[in-house]
């Protein structure tokens, strides 16, 4: 995983924010340099090109959860379902604690255009769909998870529900049991609910127990 520096991760954060305030295209570099207090020059020495910034972006918010995904793999300690589990609350708390990255994402998925951000995001589905086939498929073999699991809708439900959720936030915010919770409070609430849910989920598609 590449290293920056306190200031380059300044740059990133600020860089993120106001691509997805503003979006990529409303975004100067003169914008970034101004928040992020620093000068122009600077963010060409160390990131380039405005792409090249973007693309840093992704590349470290990616690089993160490549590393955490691999090691899950590689644990032989925990069960599978236990690995699934872990999975889900990685990936709640990753998405909704990086909602402008997240919004950014969900952007450039959609952009016809083919560009080095774009083959990033494919890539690193793809080998979240290679690492999770083997989960499943050993657990199959060993006769804990049900054999008829479609792996790819598996992924696609949970990166979908926790997605939906950014956007519905101020619907479930009138919940009942959300309604008085102070922002923090919220936050954890949302985090375990969503969490909750998808566990549940997951538990009965793999195993038929509910």
């Amino acid at each position: 995983m590449e290293e920056y520096s306190e200031k380059q991760l300044s740059i990133l954060m600020v860089a993120e924010r106001l691509f997805a305030d503003q979006g990529f295209h409303g975004t100067s570099v003169r914008d970034i340099a101004q928040e992020a207090d620093v000068n122009i020059a600077m963010i060409s020495y160390y990131f380039g090109s405005k792409d090249k910034l973007l693309e840093s972006i992704f590349k470290y918010r990616m690089e993160a959860s490549r590393k955490f995904i691999n090691e899950l793999v590689e644990n032989d300690t925990m069960e599978p379902l236990e690995k699934i589990n872990s999975l889900i609350d990685r990936f709640v708390l990753k998405i909704l604690g990086e909602q402008h990255f997240q919004c950014i994402m969900s952007r450039e998925q959609l952009n016809s255009q083919q560009s080095p951000v774009r083959d990033l995001i494919w890539q690193l589905k793809g080998e979240m769909l290679g690492i999770l086939r083997p989960i499943v498929s050993s657990a199959q073999d060993a006769g804990i998870f049900y054999k008829d699991v479609d792996v790819e809708m598996l992924m696609t439900s949970l990166f979908g529900t926790i997605h939906q959720v950014i956007p519905a936030q101020h619907i479930l915010r009138n919940s009942p049991e959300a309604k008085d919770l102070n922002d923090d409070e919220y936050r954890t609430y949302l985090r375990n609910r969503v969490s909750t849910h998808l566990k549940k989920l997951f538990k009965a598609i793999l195993t038929h127990e509910f």
